[in-house]
């Protein structure tokens, strides 16, 4: 388990809002059912269950993960260090090659992205799961966070090795596979690029919320294949749900929030969503002065995994569809990843569709769709 250190400044929680807003009811995964060495032994009532909401919803809560409450607040107040105890020149200095290699690894400064002529104002640090060797990382952590590294690694780590690969397993059996399949496409340590991330979400300037409509983080699917995001008080995560209405995540003590990526949507026929979802401005006024801090586990499958529906699922077969040209064309997991991480947010080619959105056509013909 992570360890615990007195020598990084608490972080302190904003305060959770006491009022009600239209919360999407989404299911609860209790990651203490998922058992056996090599988690392999799922409750089939929890395949059901989980199956259902990641085909209809594509998110869900998880409990029960292990982590203790000051396990996961040490993650936030390591988030706080990474970007109030770093100056904006170390920042620059350890600022990721986003356009230049398709990569997230390092800072990513505000501005970055652009939403109807509106600079974000959303800044965050990610880890690739290679940062930690030794020879890489001075080059990709700051001094300030140079002393946390060990520490940052194993809880990393423990997300990788136990969180997701129980929610494989759940997913596994979901698509009709042996328990471990789908972890076999992901647990090649040396092919492995998951991407651990602190975000901090900046209140934007007078004038910006107006522009955007309120909307501070434009809808999208990620691009993985699953995502882990630790609870935290302030609402503002939105999620579009199958009656195409948006609707606020509520905040759980402690939980986790999954949701399943463009990767895990591939392998499966279609059959389990890539969920679109947002970041608006709160709804609370109480909360809008806040800073919003974010840790991310954005877990993938091995670089060389082909995205092409899987063969021996017969889930996957039965929905009839290929992707990238009728499979033709399917890229690598990390070929995937690369492409939309160049592209998101940088204007390109989109054509307007239905309601306003934005479509563009990425690697392999396959085309996304940014939600207005």
């Amino acid at each position: 388990m992570p360890g615990l250190n007195s020598d990084v400044p608490r972080w302190t929680y904003p305060p959770t809002s006491d009022k009600e807003f239209d919360f999407a009811k989404l299911e609860t995964l209790d990651l203490s059912r998922v058992t056996g060495d090599n988690y392999e032994n799922v409750p089939e009532d929890v395949v059901k269950t989980i199956g259902d909401a990641f085909s209809r919803d594509g998110f869900i809560y998880a409990t029960n993960h292990g982590l203790s409450s000051e396990q996961i607040l040490r993650q936030f107040s390591i988030a706080q260090l990474a970007f109030d105890g770093v100056s904006e020149e170390e920042k620059s200095e350890y600022r990721a090659k986003i356009l230049e290699a398709g990569d997230f690894t390092g800072y990513k400064p505000r501005g970055h992205w652009k939403l109807k002529g509106v600079a974000d104002q959303i800044e965050h640090f990610s880890l690739g799961a290679q940062s930690y060797r030794p020879e890489r990382r001075e080059a990709i952590f700051p001094p300030a966070l140079r002393p946390l590294v060990d520490e940052i690694e194993e809880f990393a780590e423990y997300n990788h090795e136990h969180i997701y690969r129980k929610i494989l397993t759940v997913l596994s059996l979901v698509l009709k596979l042996p328990p471990t399949y789908l972890w076999d496409l992901a647990s090649n340590k040396d092919e492995r690029f998951d991407l651990f991330r602190y975000a901090l979400y900046h209140p934007p300037p007078p004038g910006d919320d107006s522009k955007t409509d309120g909307v501070r983080l434009q809808g999208h699917t990620d691009f993985n294949a699953v995502s882990l995001l630790y609870s935290q008080p302030i609402v503002s995560l939105q999620v579009l749900m199958p009656d195409n209405v948006w609707r606020y995540v509520r905040h759980v003590p402690d939980a986790l929030v999954i949701n399943l990526g463009d990767a895990m949507h591939f392998i499966s026929g279609g059959y389990l969503k890539q969920t679109i979802h947002r970041v608006v401005s709160p709804p609370d006024p109480a909360q809008v002065p806040y800073r919003r801090v974010g840790v991310f586990y954005f877990a993938q499958f091995n670089r060389s995994t082909r995205l092409a529906p899987i063969a021996d699922s017969p889930v996957a077969a039965s929905t009839g569809k290929t992707f990238f040209d009728e499979g033709r064309k399917s890229p690598t997991a990390w070929e995937w990843e690369e492409s939309r991480v160049k592209a998101y947010g940088q204007g390109g080619q989109k054509k307007v569709i239905d309601g306003g959105h934005e479509e563009e056509e990425m690697i392999g013909g396959e085309k996304v769709v940014h939600y207005n």
